[in-house]
């Protein structure tokens, strides 16, 4: 085994070991137990060199999927607080809206940082008056924490990946000052509030909900039935702003450059530049920065295209994500949907593309026999990744990043599509179109009413397909059925069929290059 083989697994292990201490009721005992063992294993390994090799790299595996074990562990531990004690009790605080609030017809969810301790309460106050980050605010009431709704859900480790470990429900709130925080972040604030008031005084309902939804993740105006649709047709993640859309978007980006004859260089850094700026854009979220460094990942795959070197890099990205933050391994789903597409685009994506291939130069045997075109069959010309349509090229992703999330969507959410892969397909492949005027359509909207009018007709236009697909599909019978109590086995068991596909393809690639 190669040192760059050793080192992959490790940050294997490592992700492993917070992955079982996430859903397994694990114990410092039973890790001391591991590390122990993985120890007295290397040690044995050590001694023996060379011949016990692999029983020390065996060993030091063990090792850092303890190691993985206890971080988990540690950080699951609410943090020493003089709240504590004030739990289920009535109090007075002050502190300043640390993030930009969410606002619903009957609510609005401001997450307070607390002058004395620091420490973040999320509270849910009526719609009126409205808050915003920066605010600095007097709250009184009943001190909450939050508690595990059903054996599905834990709502209180899904607020502690934020660092939220105590709630309020309507509570008395006053404004105190205006202003604070960090300037950077107040003006991004603005930046994105006002791009949706442009898409808003624009675009029809619901388009502009969901345009809003698209380029800046800002879903507070969906309608329900808008809501509904998604659900039943698997098509929820393109307004999540995960990894799944940053990586779709970024790829076909980065063919659209190359296929308008842009040097690959040049288009390589003209995409990295797009998906920096839209981080920065939407206020630079914890979550969108997590989807940001896949969707780099799946640039920097391109450009490598080295499958050993990208599985590297993925490992390495997403174990520090998890040493910075390792509760989002179960609880955010926008790292899981991020982490499985980038796997997708990395493994999935080059096998489609061999099929595409093949299936190119046999619907062009006809034209090739009469000497109308002609295609090499030297197979170094496929590997050079000769420039396809954007469309072609944008559908692979698609489909390669849809294979790869499928059974998350179907365990988290709780439902099978049916019409998920083929509602998919009929959409995606446009929503990198659809954002760039969205975008388009937003930043004019800053400049000239009537500009941003001009840019939304062809963003109207690309909307009203892909509602009207989505509705179509929903409205199919059958179209979707709940799976309870399943999902989990489903789950893991199509993870395991795709893998046996993957080793069967890998295995007949090799058995043709013998």
């Amino acid at each position: 085994m190669t040192k760059s083989q050793v080192f992959f697994w490790l940050l294997v292990s490592f992700i492993a070991g917070v992955a079982v201490a996430s859903y397994l009721p694990l114990n410092l005992t039973v890790v001391a137990a591991v590390f122990m063992f993985g120890g007295s294993v290397a040690a044995f390994g050590l001694l023996r060199l060379p011949e016990r090799g692999s029983a020390a790299v065996a060993g030091f595996l063990a090792m850092a999927a303890a190691f993985g074990m206890f971080w988990f562990l540690r950080s699951s531990r609410p943090p020493a607080s003089s709240l504590a004690a004030a739990a289920g009790e009535r109090i007075a605080t002050t502190g300043m809206v640390d993030d930009d609030p969410v606002r619903t017809a009957q609510s609005q969810r401001l997450v307070v940082r607390r002058d004395a301790g620091g420490e973040r309460i999320l509270v849910v106050s009526r719609p009126f008056p409205a808050y915003a980050y920066g605010d600095r605010v007097a709250i009184t009431g009943r001190l909450e924490r939050p508690e595990r709704f059903s054996p599905a859900f834990d709502y209180a480790a899904y607020l502690a990946k934020d660092d939220i470990f105590y709630t309020m429900r309507f509570p008395k709130v006053e404004l105190i000052g205006r202003g604070y925080g960090s300037p950077a972040y107040r003006l991004l604030f603005t930046l994105k509030h006002r791009f949706a008031d442009h898409l808003a005084s624009v675009l029809p309902e619901p388009h502009a909900a969901f345009m809003a939804g698209l380029t800046i993740g800002e879903r507070q105006s969906f309608p329900a039935s808008l809501t509904e649709e998604l659900r039943k047709t698997g098509t929820s993640h393109l307004v999540a702003l995960s990894g799944y859309n940053i990586t779709i978007v970024a790829d076909a980006l980065l063919a659209g450059l190359t296929a308008a004859f842009v040097p690959f260089n040049a288009a390589f850094w003209l995409a990295a530049t797009g998906i920096v700026g839209f981080v920065m854009f939407t206020g630079a979220p914890a979550s969108v920065v997590r989807a940001a460094i896949m969707g780099l990942l799946v640039l920097v795959a391109r450009r490598v295209g080295r499958i050993s070197r990208m599985r590297n890099a993925l490992a390495l990205a997403a174990a520090a994500m998890l040493i910075a933050n390792p509760r989002i391994l179960r609880f955010d789903v926008g790292f899981q949907l991020s982490f499985l597409a980038t796997l997708g685009l990395i493994y999935l994506s080059p096998q489609l593309e061999r099929a595409y291939e093949r299936v190119t130069l046999r619907l062009s045997a006809p034209f090739r026999d009469f000497g109308l075109i002609r295609i090499s069959r030297d197979p170094r010309d496929l590997r050079r990744a000769p420039r396809r349509p954007l469309l072609a090229a944008t559908l692979l992703t698609t489909l390669s990043a849809q294979l790869a999330v499928l059974p998350l969507l179907v365990w988290r959410f709780g439902m099978l599509s049916l019409v998920s892969p083929v509602a998919n397909l009929a959409v995606v492949p446009f929503i990198p179109m659809t954002m760039f005027f969205g975008f388009l359509t937003g930043a004019t909207g800053f400049a000239s009413d009537l500009a941003a009018r001009i840019a939304a007709a062809p963003a109207w236009a690309l909307l009203s397909y892909e509602l009207s697909a989505i509705a179509f599909f929903s409205r199919i019978p059958v179209a979707a059925f709940a799976i309870r109590g399943v999902g989990f086995i489903v789950f893991v068991g199509l993870y395991l069929l795709f893998g046996l596909f993957y080793w069967r393809a890998l295995r007949s690639r090799r058995a043709s290059n013998i």
